[in-house]
């Protein structure tokens, strides 16, 4: 196969993937988009691109990789709190919750509570390192072993074992002390009330699983190739208001 077309070809077929790893480095889809864009500008532009379709794809991730942990290092305005202040401004937002009350009942809420729960997982992993919240993703949920994912972050092995570890530590800690699914005693169990709001029923999705951190990431597993769906689209606003102005 001829080189353009080659990485035309494994960019398409990995850009769904690609957007959804990076919102979940970076939260906001609309930068994840950016930057991946960027990273397929630079993969056009190298002096000396892959030559195979898992080398290429590989590349991707790395230079997706690379420019998300440039762009957390650079805009550190993240907060561990941000999804509770954001319900709180929600619940004050008279044109979101009439936006929201037109989504009501449609096919793209059936999940809603899947979704919602692996963009707490993204949002509660922005308390970690961005290069353990990577090693983490790469290597459990988009599919890399681990001496691919040390591949990809430029790291040892053993460095990569341990950020893997590391975050997996830091989530378990946070959702002892916050999820009300966990706990039954935590403060926060949004993705059972917007199942309730948008489908009528209390939907659990953690129900029949060990409600650990495995658990949450079979569910992001099940979405890699998923984008967000309109209401948390509709949500980021209210996320860049809690945030400040977007970088």
């Amino acid at each position: 196969m001829e080189r353009g077309a080659l990485l035309a070809e494994v960019y398409q077929a990995a850009r769904h993937q690609l957007i959804s790893y990076v919102t979940r480095m970076v939260v906001r889809p609309a930068i994840a988009e950016e930057i991946v864009q960027q990273a397929a500008l630079r993969l056009t532009e190298s002096p000396r691109p892959p030559t195979d379709a898992e080398g290429t794809r590989a590349w991707l991730f790395r230079a997706a990789t690379n420019l998300a942990i440039d762009h957390l290092r650079r805009h550190s305005t993240w907060r561990e709190d941000v999804l509770l202040e954001t319900q709180q401004l929600a619940r004050r937002d008279e044109g979101f919750i009439a936006e929201s009350r037109l989504l009501q009942g449609s096919p793209e809420m059936r999940a809603i509570a899947r979704e919602h729960l692996a963009v707490c997982l993204a949002c509660t992993l922005r308390a970690s390192a961005p290069q353990h919240a990577a090693a983490l993703l790469l290597a459990e949920v988009y599919g890399f072993t681990v001496p691919e994912t040390a591949d990809v972050l430029g790291a040892s092995i053993t460095q990569v074992k341990n950020w893997i570890q590391t975050a997996r530590a830091r989530l378990r800690e946070k959702y002892a002390a916050t999820c009300a699914l966990v706990t039954k005693q935590g403060v926060c169990y949004q993705c059972v009330e917007l199942s309730e709001f948008f489908n009528r029923r209390r939907e659990d999705p953690l129900d029949g699983t060990a409600r650990d951190v495995d658990a949450r990431l079979a569910i992001l597993r099940e979405q890699r190739e998923m984008a967000l769906g309109p209401w948390h689209r509709i949500m980021m606003r209210l996320v860049d208001a809690v945030l400040g102005p977007r970088p």
